[in-house]
This record gives C-alpha cells, sequence and structure tokens, in this order.
C-alpha cells in the first residue's frame, strides 16, 4: 500500500457501493454466514461418520447451544492464568534469541548499506520496516503451532492446573500470552530500528569562510566539505544565517557564529527534511486526446508494464486535467502560496538532449466560468518537484480591468471550491506519465515519528493475526502441518489483492473479467466446441448459465475474504516515499483485525472443544 493506492474514507470502506463494491461490512456478513453454514455441515458430516445421522443432529447443535452459556462464563482471572503460562513458555523456548539475531544484523548492517546513495533514506526505512517485521512473523509462526500440539502429544494439558479450564479459556490464554511476547519483542526492534535510522543517516559538513563568493543581493555562495558521498552549495544570507541545496533527499540549515575564525565561522546542522509525512489533498483527473477534447479516464498507453501511469503525447493539444475540490485558503501556506507537488513520470521517443529535463506547462482553470490563467513553464522532473503557485496570477485573457487573478476567489467554483489544474507537454514526440495520485495539492507535513509507529502499527496487527490463524490450525492440525498451513495462509495473504481483483472483475465487469466465462459456461463451450471469442448467443439458458458462473464469482469472493489480505497492513510504500498514513486506513486494519479476530476465536473454541481435551 503506498502512493498509487485510492485510500477511501470508513464509510465508503465499510459501505456497498452499487456497481463497484460490496463494501466490508457486507462481505464480512456473507463470510461468516458462509463460515457458520461450513461449519455446519462439516460438524454434521463428522459426526455422522463417528454416531450415525440421528446423534449427529444432537451432536451439532447441542454443542451450539452450550457454547453460549460457556462462552459468557469465561473468567479473567482463569484467562490470566493461562497468559501468563503462555509467556513462560514462550521465555523457555528461548525468544530472546530472537533478539541476538537481531542486534547481529543491526551491527552489521551499517556496513553494507550506502549512506551515500542518491536514496538513502529509502534504503535505511526499507530495511528498517522489513527485517524485524518478517523476523517477528517467523517467531510467532513456530510458538503458535507447536505450543498445543505439543502439550496434547506431552499430555502436559491434562494436568490439574488446566482441568477446571474452559476450551475457550485455554484459547484466549495462549492468544494474548503470544501476542504480548510478539508485542514485546516488536516493540523493541522498533525502538532499536529507529535508533538506527537516526544515528546511520547523521553526518555534518564544513565550510570554509574564506571560500565563499558574493552572490546575488548581499548573499555568499559556496561550497560544503564532502560527506557521506556527496556535498552542498551553500547560500548565506545577508542576516548571517543560511543554507544548503537539497541533495540526497535533504538539506543542511547554517548558523553563524560570531568572532570565531574562517573555519569556524559557519556552523553546519544535521540534515533537515530527510523524513517526511506529507499530507496529500488529491484530486480526480481526466486526460483529453491530441485534439484536446473527448475526456477519458485513462491516457495513451506507451507499452510500460506498469500501468498506474498514463501519457498525454507532447506538442498537442493533449492535457491532464486535475480537478481539485475544498480549495479554500487554509490550504495556502504563510506566504499565500499554494504548494503543488509533481510526481511525472517521462517518456521519450527520441532522446534529445539528454542531460536536459522535458519541458511541459500548467495553468489553473475555474470549472464553471472558464477563467484561467496563463500558461507556467516548467520542466519535468522523474522525482518530487514542488512548486509553489502564487496567489495572483495573471489572465489569460487580455483584460485591463482585471490583469490579474486570485487563486481562490476567482479560479475556485463558489460551491465546493472547485479548481482544475491543466497540465501539458510540450515537446513533440515526447510523453508525459500522469496519474490521480501524483499531482496533488501539499496539505501539510506532519510529524515522522508517528508516521513510523503507525506503519509498526500495521506490523502489530499482522503479527496478531499470525498468531490467531497458527492457534486455529493447531487446535486440528499436528505441529508441521499448522506450520505448513500458516506459511500458505501468510503467503496466500501476499497475494490476496490479485485473487480478490479476479472475483471483482466478474462481479464489477472491470477491465477483463473472465474470458470466455465462468465454470459453467467453459463446461458449455467445451462440449459444443466454440472458443472464447464466439458469442453463445442472446438465449435464455445463456443468461442462466451466466447467472451461475456471477454466483460462483461471489462465492469466490467471499471465501477469498475469509484469509487476510496483508498487503492492506503494510503501509511501508507510505513511510518510505515520505507521505501521511491516514486514520482511516489505521481503522480499516483495526476493524478488519476484530472481525477476524471474533470468527477465529469461535472457530479454534469449537476445534478445541471437539477434542475433549479436559475429560
Amino acid at each position: 500500500m503506498g502512493i498509487e493506492d485510492n485510500i477511501q474514507s470508513l464509510n465508503q470502506w465499510l459501505l456497498p457501493i452499487p456497481g463497484q463494491q460490496l463494501g466490508g461490512l457486507l462481505t464480512f456478513l456473507i463470510a461468516l454466514v458462509i463460515l457458520i453454514v461450513c461449519g455446519i455441515v462439516f460438524g454434521f458430516a463428522v459426526s455422522v461418520f463417528r454416531n450415525g445421522p440421528f446423534e449427529a443432529f444432537y451432536a451439532v447443535f447441542g454443542t451450539a447451544v452450550k457454547a453460549v452459556p460457556e462462552l459468557l462464563s469465561i473468567s479473567p482471572r482463569r484467562v490470566w492464568a493461562m497468559t501468563w503460562l503462555a509467556i513462560q513458555e514462550a521465555i523457555r523456548k528461548k525468544v530472546l534469541i530472537i533478539f541476538a539475531i537481531f542486534l547481529l544484523v543491526l551491527l552489521v548492517a551499517g556496513w553494507y548499506i550506502n549512506p551515500s546513495a542518491e536514496q538513502p533514506v529509502r534504503l535505511y526505512l526499507t530495511f528498517v520496516l522489513t527485517f524485524p517485521k518478517w523476523l517477528v512473523l517467523l517467531l510467532v509462526i513456530g510458538l503458535s503451532v507447536f505450543s498445543l500440539p505439543d502439550d496434547i502429544k506431552n499430555r502436559t494439558i491434562y494436568t490439574i492446573f488446566t482441568k477446571p479450564v474452559l476450551p475457550s479459556e485455554i484459547f484466549l490464554g495462549r492468544l494474548f500470552g503470544f501476542v504480548a511476547v510478539g508485542t514485546g519483542v516488536l516493540v523493541v526492534m522498533a525502538v532499536l530500528s529507529y535508533v538506527f535510522l537516526l544515528q546511520g543517516l547523521r553526518h555534518t559538513h564544513y565550510i570554509n569562510a574564506n571560500d565563499l563568493v558574493p552572490g546575488e543581493n548581499g548573499t555568499l555562495i559556496g561550497e560544503t566539505t564532502e560527506s557521506e558521498g556527496h556535498k552542498h552549495t551553500v547560500t548565506i544570507y545577508p542576516e548571517g544565517d543560511g543554507e544548503t541545496d537539497l541533495v540526497h533527499e535533504h538539506r543542511h540549515t547554517i548558523v553563524t557564529k560570531e568572532g570565531a575564525g574562517p573555519e569556524e565561522k559557519y556552523v553546519v546542522q544535521g540534515p533537515s527534511d530527510m523524513f517526511q509525512a506529507r499530507v496529500r489533498h488529491i484530486g480526480t483527473v481526466q486526460f483529453l486526446d491530441r485534439s484536446g477534447k473527448n475526456p477519458s479516464d485513462r491516457g495513451i498507453n506507451v507499452g510500460k508494464e506498469w500501468e498506474y501511469f498514463s501519457y498525454i503525447e507532447g506538442g498537442t493539444f493533449g492535457a491532464a486535467v486535475f480537478t481539485f475540490d475544498d480549495v479554500n485558503e487554509s490550504l495556502l501556506n504563510s506566504e499565500g502560496q499554494l504548494p503543488v507537488e509533481f510526481n511525472l513520470s517521462v517518456f521519450r521517443t527520441y532522446k534529445g538532449t539528454i542531460t536536459e529535463g522535458i519541458r511541459g506547462n500548467y495553468y489553473f482553470k475555474n470549472p464553471e466560468t472558464g477563467a484561467r490563467s496563463i500558461a507556467i513553464p516548467f520542466t519535468a522532473k522523474e522525482e518530487s518537484d514542488l512548486q509553489y503557485i502564487p496567489r495572483k496570477l495573471s489572465n489569460f485573457k487580455t483584460d485591463p480591468k482585471q490583469p490579474t487573478l486570485d487563486l481562490i476567489e476567482d479560479l475556485t467554483t463558489e460551491d465546493n471550491g472547485r479548481l482544475e489544474l491543466w497540465i501539458q507537454c510540450v515537446e513533440p514526440g515526447q510523453y508525459f506519465g500522469v496519474a490521480q495520485n501524483s499531482v496533488y495539492i501539499l496539505e501539510d507535513n506532519r510529524s515522522f515519528l508517528m508516521n513510523y509507529i503507525k506503519c509498526y502499527v500495521g506490523i502489530w496487527f499482522q503479527v496478531v493475526l499470525v498468531i490467531t490463524f497458527g492457534l486455529v490450525f493447531s487446535t486440528f492440525l499436528k505441529g508441521p502441518v499448522a506450520l505448513l498451513g500458516s506459511f500458505l495462509a501468510l503467503g496466500y495473504g501476499t497475494i490476496a489483492e490479485d485473487v480478490r481483483g479476479l472475483a471483482r472483475n466478474v462481479i464489477f465487469g472491470e477491465k477483463t473479467g473472465w474470458y470466455g466465462g465462468g465454470p459453467t459456461e467453459a463446461m458449455v463451450r467445451l462440449f459444443q466446441q466454440k472458443n472464447i471469442m464466439t458469442e453463445l448467443g442472446d438465449y435464455t439458458w445463456v443468461k442462466v448459465i451466466q447467472s451461475i458462473d456471477m454466483a460462483f464469482a461471489f462465492m469466490i469472493y467471499a471465501f477469498v475474504n475469509m484469509l487476510p489480505d496483508y498487503s492492506m497492513f503494510d503501509t511501508m510504500g507510505f513511510v518510505v516515499d515520505g507521505y501521511n498514513i491516514p486514520l482511516a486506513v489505521v481503522a480499516e486494519q483495526l476493524i478488519t483485525v476484530i472481525g477476524f479476530l471474533v470468527a477465529l476465536v469461535a472457530v479454534g473454541y469449537f476445534f478445541l472443544k471437539s477434542k475433549e481435551i479436559a475429560a
């Protein structure tokens, strides 16, 4: 999850949108009903095999009825006792060895991570957000899948200590205990990783006052000494203080030390602007063809494998039109400017001057009145390019009464503050790549530490789910098989979005859907020897089999949601790219975890009760 993902509000994510999505709440209810039905059918089938059909009916429904008062009689004291027992068990299994491995890797990581790289922050953040996560996940998988099978195998679960404990209390105690261990390990790793991050990127430069030369408006210009494979251009202002340019994703401020020698007069502070948590005000984008007409959601496909960017042709009337809502004075900075950040891609059909960027221009337009500013030229950078737009812009129309337009008063609509930003490429044969989230208004730059914590909260949610799945598998499988099941569930979680997309394409008609239909239509085509490009015709029976396939697609969509999509908990992309993790994302993660916990605790309870381990 990162810059290319469209973030929905909590209401949009929970509730269904006709023709687009089922919504998280409806998907959960459908999956829960299917889980209950499958559980009853499976329990009845097993009971029929053991006791016959009549006894099976009473056994299944008797167990379900008895579960309600048992779940309501859970004792917090007994759950705490089981929790403490699980913590002691984890310590006996020498989980502290994980700390030793982590510290060892952390000590030698600095030798291999190159701080003089073009993007050192990205390298360090990728390491400190990836390595601890997988180390903790492997740890908790090993703890959760072998705990109950080993106790049953060694008969320690039959001791008098667990005799008065209910199956639900055993399961919850193990769950809370292993979550506590995983949380403690993860918190320590997060703190040490943060210290490693700050120390690894800390550096400074030096300036000799004798090397500075006069610049414009009374400034002094020069260069710093080289450190970590780079150096900065320095600007000292008449007031005495100064700053450097942006190199390797950071800059430095400079403080003047009066009365010091030439080598100590200017003190270079530590790196700044290195860690960011930018808040984006995102709009919607429409693409116009080379004639400036026919608006579309997608631009030109230049053949690149990553389809995130769509392209506009240079030297034509083609344009990318961004529409921003709720644009008002609160989005302006202290100097009355509107910060707009461009993250454009460039596609060259010929090399041109390779050392120079591709030129383009942009202008602002009121979508209701048609008033627009003059085009502002710029050179596309294939990296973040922050432009500060002044509030007063020259009028495109020659109007002596109104030579300038106010960005807020004249170029935004009165009802909902809509503002259009038009981007064009002016060089023929070259293309600008644009996406909805690649151009936005920069609202704020918030605390990086809070962003870092929110990212680790997402990792913690993954830890909780992995532990819960491991415990559920261990209630009806032996340790090695439960380990395999946990790895498969974790592996599926990394590709769950692709599997879910298959069913979503069929249900909502996104992209290509199923060529040749679903399993029923495919079987009909097989018997009739018709390929997938041949139309079956507009018959009643065709609509019937397509309805059956649609129902099958809904079932797939529900079944794939019975295992978590771990990519929704991976917010590393936000932190590495320097964007704030919205609270809506954290709320969606929390609701998803709670939903899975409710279902998995119930499943684990019934499987554990069926073993009759305390009899």
